[in-house]
């Protein structure tokens, strides 16, 4: 198999810990590639017309794209490592899939807040968008604040995909300086973000 991603990508970063977490890290060829809004390259289209990553070729050859997607193929290969199972069973997988929902949405706006900065002059930026991205952040974070142990009791791909969305807001927009309205958010991912998998996979440029 092999895994087309960018360091930088939270959602490539969410498929490298899924396979560090099950295990599987070594049984799949890392490519890295660069992509982007306006250019997405030429390898990464001949696999997904999306041009987007992650995109992840099957052994037969087929595509798999789209981290959720991804991350459920492997962790249906192998679920349970150690000690965490990131998909739970009945009942208890849906809250884990909308904490997972969330952080995606978190990492959806804060990539267009970078696109934004990158594309536009900034003469051209439109600021009504720019707040309603940054508010779709902050108020994201204050429900997870709310929630406290909605998420911070057990680690699963909702948790896991939460912290991978802090490191993100860390990496690109520091200056939201998140945890001043979030406390328990910010003692929880101080806690978590030295596990392995997050540490080994941390973004960079």
């Amino acid at each position: 198999m092999k895994l087309f991603y960018s360091p930088p990508s939270p959602f490539a970063r969410k498929v490298l810990v899924t396979l560090i977490e099950t295990d599987q890290i070594d049984d799949v060829e890392l490519v890295q590639v660069k992509v982007g809004p306006l250019d997405p390259g030429e390898i990464v289209p001949s696999f997904n017309p999306l041009g987007k990553i992650p995109t992840l070729i099957l052994p037969g050859g087929e595509p798999l794209i789209d981290s959720k997607l991804i991350c459920r193929y492997f962790a249906d290969k192998k679920n349970r490592l150690y000690d965490i199972e990131l998909y739970p069973p009945g009942m208890d997988l849906w809250p884990v899939l909308n904490l997972e929902a969330l952080a995606d949405g978190i990492m959806d706006a804060a990539i267009l807040l970078v696109y934004e900065k990158r594309i536009r002059e900034k003469e051209f930026r439109v600021k009504s968008w720019v707040d309603a991205q940054r508010l779709k952040i902050t108020r994201t974070l204050n429900f997870l604040e709310a929630q406290q142990t909605t998420f911070s009791k057990d680690l699963n791909i909702g948790s896991l995909t939460i912290c991978i969305a802090l490191d993100y807001l860390d990496f690109r927009h520091a200056d939201m300086e998140w945890r001043l309205n979030c406390p328990y958010l910010a003692d929880w991912h101080l806690e978590i973000k030295n596990r392995r998998s997050l540490a080994s996979t941390m973004p960079h440029d």
